[in-house]
């Protein structure tokens, strides 16, 4: 396998960047509906990740319904099951617990995608069940993959051209690095890594190795029945997404009782699209100018709604092990105590014990000057 991307670094950035995109979504409301899943960063890549992830949970889910004891082979209960199926599909609703690491997985992958595709196609190949490649298989792949999707193409003219059902993933593998190295089927990762920088910069020579190769720039050229929210969910991706070169068509062997994704939620029109960055835009305080008038620091009424964006980093990063529901959490508390003896003795002895503070540490030190705000009058 080639060099892979610092790890470090791509977790360290991954977590920063899906805790900004959480803490925003999740503001003002304790849930996310499956429209505002293809929207949920500017990097729709990123969305198609975790779109991805919920499908293949979709499908474990209705796997798991079937028993033994009764005929699911019967036209009749077929049939209902894929109603059924999809009108729960309609009804998507994830909580920020739930929704984390399928962003986290999702932002990790992408990243990959862009600067070490080899990679994260091995590794996409290596995670299909029964170490077989079909026509479905090469189909979802080039689905749920934007990026250098000539890649995912080739592959599946690969295939065709081997006049087989399938092949062993061995074969693909092989397959995958005699292509990698064509500059015409691989994309120009400048748009994607702005994408990101919108919400996070995203710095490169922190997370390639040494020697890795960046890759160059390729050449520019009746009665319904109810769909499932996958049904509709690639369509619009796909009407948006940046043209590639076109392989010959692969056969396409459709999922039983499950139409794979051709359609994506026509109701939600690009015009009416409010940016993740956009709203993102606020000014965050200079330390020197935060919550003063003159030399004498105002009190706040609530922790939470004092903590600039900057500085929620800051404590989520180095005080709360990088987990921002734990963080949330702790700040409700503190907000629900009554006086600044009792928000102390919370710090002490059950925030800084757990998470092993450094107690003269910057972080520790900000958190404890905006706690005395709230109480000192």
């Amino acid at each position: 396998m080639p060099n892979s991307l610092n790890p470090n670094a791509l977790n360290q950035y991954a977590s920063r960047f899906t805790a900004t995109v959480l803490n925003e979504v999740y503001r003002n409301q304790a849930v996310v509906k499956g429209s505002e899943l293809l929207k949920l960063t500017p990097v729709r890549q990123v969305n198609l990740g975790v779109l991805n992830r919920l499908f293949d949970q979709w499908k474990n889910n209705a796997q798991a319904f079937r028993s033994i004891y009764f005929d699911f082979e019967s036209e009749e209960v077929k049939a209902a099951l894929q109603a059924f199926m999809n009108t729960v599909s309609q009804n998507i609703s994830v909580k920020r617990a739930d929704l984390e690491p399928l962003l986290l997985d999702s932002v990790k992958d992408t990243i990959t995608l862009i600067y070490t595709p080899e990679v994260y196609f091995e590794d996409k190949l290596r995670a299909m069940p029964e170490s077989v490649f079909t026509a479905e298989k090469a189909e979802q792949l080039s689905k749920y993959t934007q990026i250098h999707n000539g890649i995912a193409k080739a592959l599946a003219q690969r295939l065709s051209e081997s006049n087989s059902d399938s092949v062993y993933m061995t074969q693909v593998i092989g397959w995958l690095y005699e292509v990698k190295s064509n500059a015409e089927i691989l994309d120009d990762v400048t748009p994607y890594v702005s994408k990101f920088s919108q919400i996070l910069d995203l710095d490169s020579s922190e997370l390639l190795p040494v020697n890795n190769p960046v890759y160059p720039p390729a050449p520019t050229g009746g009665r319904q029945e109810p769909k499932s929210f996958f049904d509709s969910a690639l369509s619009e991706i796909d009407a948006i997404k940046p043209s590639m070169p076109s392989a010959s068509p692969v056969p396409q062997r459709a999922e039983p009782g499950v139409e794979i994704l051709s359609n994506i939620v026509s109701q939600t029109h690009s015009s009416e699209r409010e940016s993740l960055n956009s709203r993102f835009k606020v000014d965050v305080q200079k330390p020197s100018e935060e919550n003063r008038y003159g030399n004498v620091q105002v009190k706040v009424e609530s922790i939470a709604g004092s903590i600039p964006l900057g500085q929620r980093f800051m404590f989520v990063n180095q005080l709360f092990s990088k987990n921002s529901e734990h963080f949330d959490k702790a700040i409700y508390e503190l907000d629900l105590v009554k006086s600044y003896e009792e928000a102390e003795n919370l710090i002490w002895h059950r925030y800084a014990s757990k998470y092993a503070w450094d107690v003269n540490g910057e972080a520790v030190l900000a958190l404890l000057n905006i706690v005395k705000r709230k109480f000192n009058s």
